[in-house]
């Protein structure tokens, strides 16, 4: 092959299926394949991405597999997309970054195989779980509460309650008037779910900025006040919740420490905003080529360079024009 053709064909890879670029250029798949391969691997070698004091390993469903997304959320960057969701291949990820000893904190989920990688990998480094990581959990407990009480109101009751949902998981301090009558209207009629709404609205007020707690022993007080004035009545619909606190509370703890550019993940992206990202940037191409369009430029630098990422403000362009 001539090098006009190899960097043709990189440069379709980008955009097009190996099977459509190899019918025009009359090759096999195969050799797509391995002169892709070839130009990834000069890419990763010249283009070496930066660490940042805290980052965050989210999990993510798109393309048709799950994957890890690490960020950079100091400054509100990609760093990469991972092809499978295993604990080599985030190892690895971690262990290419460039001044990795400045990393000061890793956002996780509730997740022993990003747990494992960073304590492999970046040891001086402090987990915590994400605060959208705890909300989830105990939306599932106030979700079930939600259930057994609509299950004894009759049918015109619970459309009263239309829209509840939202209202229930939005944070307090974005609640408009109106929507905290609307609430006080619908505990009033229902004790049972003021109890369960006031434990998750508890725990989530900690993580709020105006009341943000500043050390994690007072977090760790906090939320174990909370639970205990929840009742043996609603207790069990938590008990999700109950189990992951007795395993990773320490981590859920260290979110509340003194860390140095401390940004959630929630704040700079959500799940579905991620996957959104992975999907447009090319369904029915291979994960490889998804991942060389979002990080690296279409050709190999002439000379090596460090990144802190991409920036995530322009990889959402293309979805606010839709």
């Amino acid at each position: 092959m001539t090098q006009r053709l190899c960097r043709w064909v990189c440069e379709q890879a980008l955009d097009r299926t190996y099977v459509s670029i190899a019918a025009e250029a009359r090759i096999d798949e195969k050799t797509v394949r391995s002169v892709f391969a070839d130009h990834l691997a000069k890419m990763q070698q010249q283009v070496r991405t930066l660490a940042a004091p805290c980052l965050a390993i989210v999990p993510i469903t798109a393309l048709n597999g799950e994957r890890y997304v690490i960020l950079n959320t100091t400054h509100g960057m990609l760093i990469d997309v991972l092809e499978h969701r295993q604990e080599v291949g985030l190892t690895q990820t971690l262990k290419t970054l460039k001044g990795s000893e400045k990393v000061g904190s890793v956002s996780i989920g509730f997740d022993p195989i990003a747990l494992a990688a960073l304590q492999a990998t970046l040891p001086q480094a402090i987990p915590f779980i994400d605060p959208r990581e705890v909300q989830g959990v105990l939306m599932q407990g106030l979700l079930k509460a939600r259930a057994v009480v609509r299950s004894a109101m009759t049918p015109y009751s619970c459309r009263k309650m239309s829209g509840d949902v939202e209202l229930l998981e939005a944070s307090e301090w974005s609640l408009t008037d109106d929507q905290r009558l609307r609430l006080e209207g619908w505990f009033q009629q229902s004790p049972a779910l003021r109890k369960a709404y006031d434990f998750k609205r508890a725990v989530m007020a900690l993580y709020e900025p105006a009341r943000r707690c500043a050390e994690p022993h007072l977090a760790v007080k906090a939320i174990e006040v909370a639970w205990s004035t929840l009742g043996p009545d609603m207790a069990h619909h938590f008990s999700a919740f109950q189990r992951l606190w007795a395993q990773w509370g320490r981590y859920i703890a260290n979110a509340f420490g003194p860390i140095e550019g401390l940004r959630f993940a929630w704040d700079v992206a959500t799940v579905c905003e991620l996957q959104q990202i992975v999907e447009r940037s090319g369904r029915g191409n291979s994960i490889q080529a998804v991942r060389a369009k979002m990080l690296f430029p279409p050709s190999v630098p002439v000379f090596s360079m460090s990144v802190p990422g991409v920036s995530l403000t322009r990889l959402r362009r293309p979805l606010s024009l839709k």
